[in-house]
């Protein structure tokens, strides 16, 4: 009788374990930077998404208090290059005000471009002008009364 007693306690032990773990569900830590180079907030043509997760406006909130950010805390918004209309982003940053939060900042993504403007500078390297060679110089003696 004792070794039945066990034999179920060890089988209820176990299949409320595995109850447990499975419906508790896999528990991951998430660092979430929030910075300009790694904006948290990207706001596409197609939606907003917050750490790639599509979410709603009004969701943006909720899962900042959950996460623990602060309020004073800068939370940098990036538009999608493909975003037209400002009319979501402000939606987001008047949802993000009301909830308390009184930074967020648009962003894009960075993109530096440049080009030479006007006419070319001729190098003193780049051969004979008006006649004469740069690279052979003449040189001046003095005479003797000077």
């Amino acid at each position: 009788m004792n070794a039945l007693f066990n034999i179920g306690f060890i089988l209820r032990f176990c299949l409320l374990t595995g109850a447990f773990l499975a419906l508790s569900g896999c528990q991951t830590q998430r660092n979430i930077a929030f910075d300009a180079a790694n904006p948290a907030v990207t706001i596409k043509p197609y939606g907003i998404y917050f750490a790639e997760e599509k979410v709603s406006a009004s969701e943006l909130p909720e899962i900042l208090e959950d996460l623990g950010v602060p309020k004073t805390r800068t939370i940098h918004i990036q538009l999608d290059e493909n975003v037209r209309d400002l009319s979501e982003a402000r939606f987001v940053m008047g949802m993000l005000a009301k909830a308390g939060y009184t930074r967020p900042v648009l962003v894009t993504k960075r993109h530096a471009e440049s080009m030479a403007v006007g006419k070319k500078k001729p190098s003193r390297f780049s051969g004979p002008q008006n006649g004469r060679n740069p690279q052979v110089k003449q040189i001046r003696y003095k005479r003797a009364g000077e």
